[in-house]
């Protein structure tokens, strides 16, 4: 789907929302637009158009960067799937900051953000912490995205060690704003079970206020079932939908209740969609499916949502 058919015709599928809250996150419906779609935020308002209930953008880092040499994007048209070796090209803090300063406070903004590619392991956290105090007064919340397969060292900030810092930086960070979004963190689908529970109970412990489950996959023998195994890169799309659900119902068990629930990986229609709630989700974000299926499928889902919520 390409920005030109999303600036020009976006307007055509907009419909009046009214906001909700959940778990203290207001939203206009329970499906979100995935980070990466909109790494620079220049279609926020295009996207919420389509009908998305709530908005991520990024991923953002300090200084605008290309990414990964081209090409980083392949579509495995056979499983709607996607290789993604992007490392986040994006404008950086100062020209995107301008960007989110305009969008309109209805809309509800996720803001993403993550290291530089060359910046050197000890001083990563300060990356996060720069980004987090350029632009949370903008967002209702921010991901952490410490999962991308495609920035070098980014999946160590798993090790629990690691992630007790960055999260404790932030925490301190967020305490010192007028302006606190929620704090979330985006997950890696590649970790062993014995991680996701340190993870969650630091979680738990915190005043974190949830995670996003999940990134794309970098696991070798999916790759090479997909014949992709020599190239960089994470897959999303269907072929993510049983590890990423896997994840879900495990980290729904060990949970909080209190804490936010984001569910991304392979919503290709209302089944896939549904599917997610009864794992556990409390939101759900989509990409690929966005991409192969096109706004319609957003449509599709919203109305079959407010069609469960009048039958409730």
């Amino acid at each position: 789907m390409s920005h030109i058919f999303l600036n020009a015709f976006s307007w055509l599928y907009k419909s009046k929302q009214t906001s909700f809250s959940v778990k203290g996150l207001k939203v206009k419906n329970r499906l979100g637009l995935a980070a990466g779609l909109d790494k620079n935020a220049m279609q926020v308002k295009q996207f919420d158009d389509i009908g998305f209930g709530f908005i991520e953008v990024g991923t953002i880092t300090p200084n605008a960067q290309y990414g990964n040499k081209k090409p980083r994007v392949q579509r495995l048209i056979k499983e709607e799937s996607l290789l993604n070796s992007l490392g986040f090209p994006n404008d950086g803090v100062e020209k995107i900051k301008a960007r989110l300063s305009k969008v309109s406070k209805e809309i509800c903004l996720g803001v993403n953000i993550g290291p530089n590619k060359d910046t050197g392991p000890d001083n990563i956290i300060n990356d996060y912490l720069f980004c987090y105090k350029e632009l949370h007064e903008y967002a209702d919340f921010v991901t952490l995205n410490i999962s991308s397969p495609n920035t070098p060292n980014l999946r160590k900030l798993h090790n629990i060690e690691s992630f007790t810092k960055i999260i404790k930086a932030i925490l301190i960070e967020r305490d010192l704003h007028a302006t606190k979004p929620k704090i979330l963190i985006k997950l890696s689908p590649d970790e062993e079970v014995s991680n996701y529970r340190n993870i969650i109970n630091t979680i738990n412990e915190t005043d974190i206020d949830g995670v996003i489950i999940s990134n794309t996959t970098n696991d070798e023998i999916l790759k090479e079932q997909l014949n992709v195994g020599h190239l960089p890169g994470g897959i999303s799309g269907k072929s993510l939908r049983n590890s990423s659900n896997k994840i879900l119902k495990e980290i729904k068990s060990i949970i909080s209740d209190e804490k936010i629930i984001v569910a991304v990986g392979g919503v290709f229609d209302v089944d896939s969609y549904n599917e997610k709630f009864e794992l556990g989700a409390d939101l759900v974000q989509m990409y690929t499916g966005l991409i192969y299926e096109g706004p319609n499928l957003v449509k599709r889902i919203i109305e079959n949502d407010k069609q469960i919520s009048r039958n409730s």
